[in-house]
């Protein structure tokens, strides 16, 4: 008999009358991940073993990533459950060794985390992630951003589409098939098959500030109006949706300048970090928004979180104070009389230094096409390292190295950015 087979005949008649409850209700969810590749954030907690159940149940193909972080000696047979859930399961199980963290835990460790389910993505051509985030954790998201002062764009966290900077790097999808469950619902579940998890001890220290949330005021919540909660997420969530909708970016890739970052960061696996690398500039016609500063923060709100990073209110509030024209953190946001632009500054973060000074025709063609100062270095950096690669993938075209030939690359530079600045 097979071992999926001995799982099934562990039900009875009220198991498999409350997996077909739940199961109705991740319906929708699974339907788009049943011909995907799909990746399992596990855990061995109570809502990734769950969902794990739950997948097999609806036979559903996906593989499992556990990181360890060797925080807790627990952790060592967390690791060791789902070794021993994959292989019974005929799943392939990646484990990962986080590095000690000195500061910010929880912030370095989901960076962590999620550049180890990145590398796996593109190694094994992954195109859906699976989270089992469910609605408590939600609503501690929320709570805590209301207290900080988050607007729509930070409300939610992050969004579900992962956009890799890298063209040769594939997008991919994230799934949260239980954010509209209750937590409470996954234990019943567990508790009802007799599914083994583990509780992290941990998730019990008020002195975290999600747990303090999680106890004093999220799980009392959750347990008297689930119902009305996932509803008012999903309408926020959908709200959200159509105004990003409408702050569709245009974008300028300089991608000569991040080749030149690749090359200067020898240490660092291409697959595990590259796609954090963002040389891009962003840019919205004022216009498309009726030069509303809500939307336009939104903007900046929406593309600092595709590069990873989520605005704070004080950061939000020096943007607008400023007029869009101010640098926050590494993105430097600025604007003419029609657009609004952000990108990140790439130089300072890598240590970028132009071989040669900005020429007096580059600085006319900036001013003429109205190229706020701000990004012009940025422009200039991408035209030499652009100029740099060319002369070097020709080094033996005469071309490349008279009068002529110069003018010819300058001038191919030139029409790559027009289009951008004048549209």
């Amino acid at each position: 008999m097979a071992k999926k087979d001995a799982y099934k005949l562990t039900y009875n008649t009220s198991d498999t009358l409350f997996a077909t409850n739940l199961g109705d209700i991740l319906a929708p969810s699974f339907a788009s991940i049943k011909q995907t590749r799909n990746l399992l954030g596990f855990s061995s907690g109570v809502d990734s073993t769950a969902l794990f159940f739950l997948l097999l149940e609806c036979e559903i193909p996906f593989d499992i990533a556990i990181v360890h972080y060797h925080t807790r000696l627990q952790a060592d047979d967390e690791v060791a459950y789902a070794k021993e859930l994959a292989a019974t399961y005929n799943k392939l199980c990646f484990v990962a060794h986080a590095p000690h963290f000195n500061a910010n835990f929880e912030s370095n460790a989901r960076s962590f985390r999620f550049d180890f389910f990145q590398s796996l993505i593109i190694k094994h051509h992954y195109t859906h992630l699976l989270l089992a985030h469910q609605l408590n954790d939600r609503l501690e998201w929320l709570l805590m951003q209301l207290t900080k002062g988050a607007g729509l764009g930070n409300l939610l966290g992050f969004a579900d589409e992962r956009y890799n900077y890298d063209k040769s790097l594939n997008n991919y999808t994230i799934v949260r098939p239980l954010e509209s469950i209750p937590k409470n619902e996954l234990y019943r579940f567990c508790k009802e098959r007799g599914i083994k998890y583990f509780e992290d001890s941990s998730n019990q220290d008020k002195t975290f500030r999600r747990n303090y949330f999680r106890y004093e005021f999220c799980d009392k919540l959750v347990n008297e109006f689930s119902a009305g909660i996932a509803r008012s997420l999903s309408y926020l969530q959908r709200d959200r949706q159509s105004l990003e909708n409408m702050l569709y970016a245009d974008t300028l890739e300089l991608e000569s300048l991040k080749m030149q970052i690749l090359r200067q960061i020898h240490n660092i696996s291409v697959p595990m970090h590259t796609h954090k690398i963002c040389c891009i500039i962003f840019s919205i016609h004022k216009s498309k928004v009726q030069d509303d500063e809500n939307l336009l923060l939104l903007f900046c709100d929406k593309v600092a979180k595709q590069c990873g990073y989520v605005l704070s209110a004080a950061q939000r509030d020096e943007i607008s104070k400023s007029r869009f024209n101010c640098k926050i953190a590494h993105f430097i946001i600025t604007s003419n009389t029609h657009r609004i632009y952000i990108a990140q500054d790439s130089m300072s973060m890598y240590k970028i230094v132009t071989q040669s000074p900005m020429s007096k025709k580059f600085k006319i063609f900036c001013a003429s096409h109205r190229v706020p100062s701000k990004l012009r270095f940025l422009l200039w950096a991408e035209f030499c390292a652009w100029e740099m690669l060319c002369k070097s993938a020709y080094a033996d075209a005469d071309y490349l190295v008279n009068e002529q030939g110069n003018q010819h690359l300058f001038t191919h530079f030139l029409a790559k950015i027009d289009n951008f600045f004048t549209l």
